[in-house]
């Protein structure tokens, strides 16, 4: 199932590369945030929708009623203030229909969290794998293709370009149409020129899924 739609999303990658144009903006609409700020948009951390390497994601409200996803970096993560920052950074200025869009931001003492658009239907891997409703091929081949032109995007359309390291189902939120937006930015890393390019055989990201032998 999972090396299916990878072939899909390969391929919908090499189709769309040519005809992205529309990548996005190097607009920054981001906020900072305090940490009562905080704490008044979660009620308190009152309800968690998810939980990674990073720290835990709590769903919140912004004032205008938004719903929104408050990732708080947790200090005794795997992930540190290192990731926190690239994270922080890219997502100020890279913007584009198939990434989630970062609303704000805290780093007040020890407390860093980030604001991300909240996203209804969570993540692919939970469709995949833990959810009854199984998706139809058309919605399969939609999926692929939004993330096809997320990574374009990031790939093509930024410069420098930029290499996400950790791309897998679960980082591949959904929204309440199950359009596909890509997320978790902290090992991404941006390449300055050609002669920057090169192979990398250090490990980098999360364990995911491996097809059985």
């Amino acid at each position: 199932m999972f090396a299916y739609f990878h072939s899909i999303l390969f391929i919908t990658a090499v189709l769309t590369s040519s005809n992205s144009k529309e990548r996005g903006s190097m607009k920054s609409k981001h906020q900072k945030f305090s940490y009562s700020e905080i704490l008044n948009i979660t009620d308190n951390f009152k309800t968690t929708i998810g939980e990674g390497g990073f720290g835990k994601v709590y769903f919140g409200t912004l004032q205008d009623q938004t719903q929104v996803a408050v990732k708080s970096l947790s200090p005794s993560s795997m992930q540190g203030y290192k990731e926190f920052q690239s994270e922080t950074q890219l997502l100020m200025i890279v913007h584009h229909r198939n990434l989630v869009p970062l609303l704000g931001y805290c780093d007040e003492g020890q407390i860093r969290a980030l604001i991300y658009e909240y996203m209804a239907n969570g993540n692919l891997q939970h469709f995949l794998v833990e959810n009854s409703n199984i998706l139809s091929w058309n919605e399969r081949l939609s999926i692929a293709v939004d993330t096809a032109h997320g990574l374009d995007y990031l790939h093509n359309g930024c410069k420098p370009p930029i290499m996400h390291r950790d791309l897998k189902p679960s980082n591949i939120l959904l929204d309440e149409n199950l359009h596909a937006k890509i997320a978790d930015f902290g090992l991404s890393r941006a390449f300055g020129n050609d002669n920057d390019s090169h192979i990398s055989t250090r490990p980098a990201g999360t364990f995911g899924y491996a097809d059985p032998v």
